[in-house]
Formats: C-alpha cells, structure tokens, sequence
C-alpha cells in the first residue's frame, strides 16, 4: 500500500461515540437487519450495474482508473479492470484490511490527491461526496487529475430523503443542529455534509470544468419510490477533451 501525507489519525475509522447509547442502538440494530437480508451486497451489485452502464466498455479500455473513497474495496472489487486501477481512501485501516489487496492502494485525502495531472481516464466515488467539507476544493481535485475526454462517475444520497440513509434516523435534515449533531456523533458520522444536494453538486462539478452527462436517480427498494423523492443518484459527468491535444503517456504518480 502506497501512501500521501500523514494524515490525522481522527481521520480513521468510523467508531460511533458510545455516550449515546440509545440512539447507537437503533443504528445498530437496523444495520443488523439490513445485513441479515444482504442488502449491502445487493446495493453494491446494483450500483456496479449502474457504473457499467454509465461508463460501458470505456471502463475496460481505461488507460487508470480511481475508487475515491474506495474503504475496503467492496466496490473495487466489482470494478472492470482497467490497466491501471487505484483505490485511494482517507481511512488507513481499511485500505490495510482491504478486501482487494492486489490492488494499488493508495492513503489520501480526495480534495488533495496525489496524482499527476490529467493522467485519470476514470474517476468513481460511491458516497464519498457527502463526507467533504470543501466540495469546491474536491471537483476542482477531481478536475484537475482527469484526461481530456476523461469521465467521473459519483453517488450521492438524497439527504432530504423520509429515513437519512447514514445514520438511518427519520427526517434528520428538519430536525435542529444540536440534536442532528448528537445523531451524527453517535452514529459515527460526524463528518456527513447536509449541504450535500445534486443541485449543488452539478454547480460545482461545473464550475470547475466538468460538463454534465447523465443523471440516474436511485432506490433501493420498491416501496422507496413512495417517498416521492429517490433515495440517491448517480451522476455522470465529463471533463472537455479540447484542453490538451498531446496526450500525458507518464503514469499518474507524482507532480502536477
């Protein structure tokens, strides 16, 4: 596993506050049922379906290709192989417990990779976008390492959503700061982002030079569409091929 700068060991890990017992229960126990019916799996599987239709065989023929925020690799896994795929995570502990360990690992944080610029054929980041403080900072990241004509695929929540689908608390976005605070910390999820929306993040993306493609709104579960909202989307989005004409053949470590 390679590494970037040393980053602050709060950064590992995601370890719920135990002092809120109550509210750490119900999270865990409706994680417990959403395991007992593979849920996970199957939303990791819908969601590689949904990467490949986006990308189709670009994602084979890519000269490298990103997992932001790749955690464990439970989507690196699912990835087509590209000739050079990479998975870069803040969190040491899982790129170290990663279930991909063949693959290129690399400790960094997304608004400040350490990759050579325009060198990036592909780019994905499943629920990465959401856990970024700075998102300006991030599109302009991601911009910066895409080749012309290159491509980034990204999820992200509805957090207006009936049931907040981190902490898995009903209505989270109207209830007040202090105690969406007190959810966040006990769930573990004291840096989730509630400005996070797809308006905002297509504005940014766009700002930083990346043009919008598709959008492919997401749920879960049959029911989910009762909401009248969907429960996330996946957002294509390009960068413009008519900045650079001579091709970068360097790999995609090192300066800019």
């Amino acid at each position: 596993m390679s590494r970037g700068p040393r980053l602050p060991e709060g950064l590992f890990r995601r370890t719920p506050r135990l002092e809120h017992s109550a509210v750490s229960a119900y999270y865990h126990t409706v994680v417990k049922v959403l395991q007992s019916i593979h849920f996970y799996d199957q939303r990791n599987e819908r969601h590689a379906a949904i990467i490949s239709d986006l990308l189709g065989p670009s994602l084979l023929g890519a000269r490298v290709a990103l997992d932001l925020g790749c955690g464990p690799g439970n989507m690196t896994a699912r990835l087509p192989a590209a000739r050079l795929l990479v998975g870069i995570d803040s969190d040491r502990f899982s790129l170290v417990h990663s279930i991909e360990p063949k693959t290129l690992r690399i400790q960094a944080l997304a608004e400040r990779l350490p990759i050579r610029t325009g060198s990036v054929t592909i780019a994905v980041a499943i629920s990465l976008v959401e856990h970024i403080a700075d998102h300006a900072a991030f599109f302009q990241e991601v911009a910066r390492i895409l080749e012309p004509n290159g491509c980034a695929v990204l999820q992200i929540p509805e957090l207006r959503y009936p049931v907040e689908l981190h902490t898995k608390w009903p209505v989270l976005y109207v209830w007040r700061s202090s105690i969406r605070n007190r959810v966040l910390a006990a769930t573990g999820y004291e840096d989730l982002n509630m400005s996070t929306s797809l308006e905002g993040t297509i504005r940014l993306a766009e700002k930083a030079g990346l043009d919008l493609s598709r959008v492919i709104p997401v749920w879960h579960f049959r029911l989910a569409r009762l909401a009248g909202v969907p429960m996330g989307y996946f957002i294509l989005l390009r960068k413009s091929g008519h900045e650079i004409n001579r091709r970068d053949t360097r790999g995609p470590f090192g300066g800019s």
